[in-house]
């Protein structure tokens, strides 16, 4: 639990390791599926392929064999009279033709069902003649139409007016250079409604479409409009990029997909007829079984996941469940609980574990009781040390200032000199609660600076800012402020007192701990090299150990043994010369478990 590492629940292993044995058996499952699939496809392709290019040559002889009926109709008698030698005939001649030329061309219009209408244009006699009608006048704007046609290069196959594609057959076939009329002209109308029941029987299925396209120009088109234009304009940028031949007959096969559906499709070019058939089909139409296959193959797959998430369970309860209770139980051991107890019935390994565990958990209260006594001892005897250290070293100086300030009759100094130095040692020498008020702390710091001030002459000043009213009952160990200041007296300003200020301030902050108070001690002394400074951080910061244990290690120490790693003593050079010591204590905190009864141990 403590290493860092990503724990994996023994649930998620046994689940892993089963689909990793099921896994080859899945895929191979799947791999054969996706293979019969696409042998599936590939052969619905090749039907799809065969199948188009028999009802697109059925096509191509059904045109081509109009179109030689409109070449054996050029050598009609009656239409070579009526367009060649129209002079030549009475008017009843002309009638007689007429008519006999009408039917012929109704058994024309009969002869296909392609076939929507049958039209013969005579620009001598400027009639026309259709299966639907005898003789009606041509139009100028329709010879107009007829003879812009025929000028048209190459010859097209298929004429287009409108909506509609005709098949021609001018006579003369070719205009000589003064560009005259056409003797007359054969036309055939193209039946839409048969083209698009052709094209319903090349894809017959459920959503399927298709296209007969000529250059650019769409001949008929069945399907949903929006798939058509979507599929055409793709087929079609697809043959211009390929860049076939257009004097051979091809056929190109692809998937594509658009609105969510997978589309079959198949485009044979007819070089004959210079004219593309498309039809696309949707894959679930043709290869809906395999659909069927695929979702089967997925439930299969889901009911083995559930078996294997049951089976899993079933070992988690088994196994799982118990090894969590028994890690639960560590965490709270490694947290300070040593309360935990199991209380179980098992017969199995696991009571075992459990028995043990309980053993364990009672021998350590044994000697965490043990350890803990002892460690208080040797905190206190630490903290006895510690103030004794601080309480002699001041006491011989004293009594020698004192001296020599009545062998030089200056009562003055020395009455004040005694009020503090009674004040002073009335502080250091009490037996109550090591623990004071900060208050309290800082009024001692400024009596022992008042006697340095007698014992110097006023040639070192000190000022002290005023405490904040809500810092003043801040609890802390007795004798922490008055080290500092000794300290600033005794190495900060040995070398001239001239002109020597020490200055104490608050400052307040906040940190990844919390709410932290710095009682800030600045003096224009002498201050410290940059080797010593760093000596004395690493000392401070516990990365070495003291040769010597000093007032401000002291300090140090017993904020750390009280407050905890975030209070204690931070030094750093001042700007413009001189140290700054900040002693950190956080406020509102309380004393580590242990430290109140360390210093009452102390105080008795």
């Amino acid at each position: 639990m403590g290493s860092g590492k990503r724990q994996v629940s023994i649930l998620v292993k046994l689940i892993v390791t089963f689909l990793i044995v099921i896994a080859p058996m899945y895929g191979i499952g799947a791999a054969i599926n996706s293979w019969g699939g696409e042998r599936v496809r590939a052969e619905v392709y090749h039907s799809l392929q065969s199948q188009e290019s028999f009802y697109l040559e059925s096509l191509e002889n059904e045109i081509m064999r109009m179109e030689n009926l409109l070449r054996e109709y050029v050598n009609d008698e009656d239409l070579v009279s009526l367009g060649v030698l129209p002079d030549s005939l009475t008017e009843f001649q002309k009638l007689s033709a007429f008519k006999r030329l009408q039917q012929r061309l109704i058994f024309l219009k009969e002869s296909s069902i392609y076939i929507s209408r049958v039209s013969v244009y005579i620009p001598p006699i400027g009639k026309t003649l259709s299966n639907e009608s005898l003789a009606d006048d041509l139009t100028p704007e329709r010879l107009a139409m007829l003879t812009a046609d025929q000028i048209r290069q190459p010859k097209p196959l298929f004429y287009r007016n409108g909506d509609s594609y005709y098949l021609r057959e001018y006579y003369p076939n070719s205009l000589h250079a003064d560009k005259r009329d056409p003797m007359f002209v054969l036309e055939l109308k193209l039946s839409q409604p048969e083209l698009q029941r052709y094209l319903a029987s090349v894809s017959n299925y459920a959503g399927a479409g298709g296209a007969i396209w000529q250059d650019e120009s769409d001949i008929v088109h069945t399907g949903d409009e929006e798939a058509y234009a979507a599929i055409g304009a793709h087929i079609r940028h697809r043959l211009e990029s390929a860049a076939l031949s257009s004097d051979a007959d091809y056929s190109i096969t692809e998937t594509m997909r658009y609105g969510g559906e997978r589309y079959l499709t198949v485009s044979s070019y007819s070089a004959a007829l210079k004219m593309t058939l498309l039809s696309f089909i949707p894959e679930r139409a043709v290869l809906g079984s395999l659909d069927r296959y695929r979702a089967y193959l997925w439930l299969i797959s889901a009911v083995a996941l559930v078996v294997i998430v049951v089976f899993s369970y079933y070992m988690y309860r088994l196994i799982h469940r118990p090894l969590s209770k028994l890690v639960r139980a560590f965490g709270k051991v490694e947290s300070g609980d040593l309360q935990v107890a199991f209380v179980s019935n098992r017969s199995d390994e696991f009571q075992y574990l459990f028995d043990r565990f309980n053993g364990m958990v009672a021998r350590l209260n044994t000697l965490i009781f043990e350890v803990y006594e002892q460690k208080i001892s040797a905190q206190a005897s630490e903290l006895k040390q510690l103030q004794s250290q601080i309480n002699p070293h001041f006491l011989y100086n004293s009594f020698y200032l004192l001296y020599r300030m009545t062998k030089a009759h200056d009562f003055d100094n020395s009455t004040r000199f005694t009020k503090y130095l009674g004040d002073y040692f009335q502080y250091m020498t009490r037996t109550g609660s090591q623990e004071v008020t900060l208050a309290n702390e800082l009024s001692h710091a400024r009596v022992f600076a008042d006697i340095q001030s007698i014992r110097f002459g006023n040639r070192i000043a000190f000022r002290m800012q005023e405490l904040p009213e809500k810092f003043a009952d801040i609890v802390v160990p007795r004798l922490i402020l008055q080290p500092v200041v000794e300290n600033v007296y005794q190495h900060g300003f040995s070398e001239g007192h001239e002109g020597r200020l020490l200055s104490v301030w608050f400052e307040e902050s906040e940190t990844e701990a919390g709410h932290t108070l710095a009682v800030v001690f600045d003096d224009n002394g002498k201050g410290m090299d940059e080797e010593a400074l760093n000596d004395w951080r690493a000392l401070l910061g516990g990365t070495a150990r003291p040769a010597e244990t000093t007032g401000m290690y002291n300090v140090h120490r017993r904020l750390s043994l009280w407050f905890g790693a975030d209070a204690g003593v931070e030094i750093a050079n001042r700007e413009g010369g001189g140290l700054r010591v900040s002693v950190r204590i956080p406020v509102g905190g309380e004393p580590k478990r242990g430290e109140r009864e360390n210093d009452d141990i102390a105080a008795r």
